[in-house]
């Protein structure tokens, strides 16, 4: 069974376009390894993403103290 079949069965995406992409990133070649490359390009998409993301804070102040929170 292919990462498609798993993954994206419901989804409106191209199953040629998505064989092509994972051909492109599998550089062993083995579609056996397809599900490998498929998992590591997926993390270091998450790593991006996660380190693009913002939180805003909101800093609260007073004589007596400060308050800093986040949506963190």
């Amino acid at each position: 069974m292919s990462v498609w079949d798993e993954e994206w069965e419901d989804y409106e995406l191209d199953k040629h376009d998505f064989e092509v992409w994972l051909d492109s990133i599998n550089e062993s070649g083995d579609p056996e390894r397809d599900q490998e490359y498929y998992d590591k390009a997926m993390a270091e998409q998450m790593d991006a993403e996660m380190k693009q993301a913002e939180y805003p804070e909101v800093v609260v102040q007073s004589p007596n103290y400060t308050m800093t929170y986040s949506n963190n």
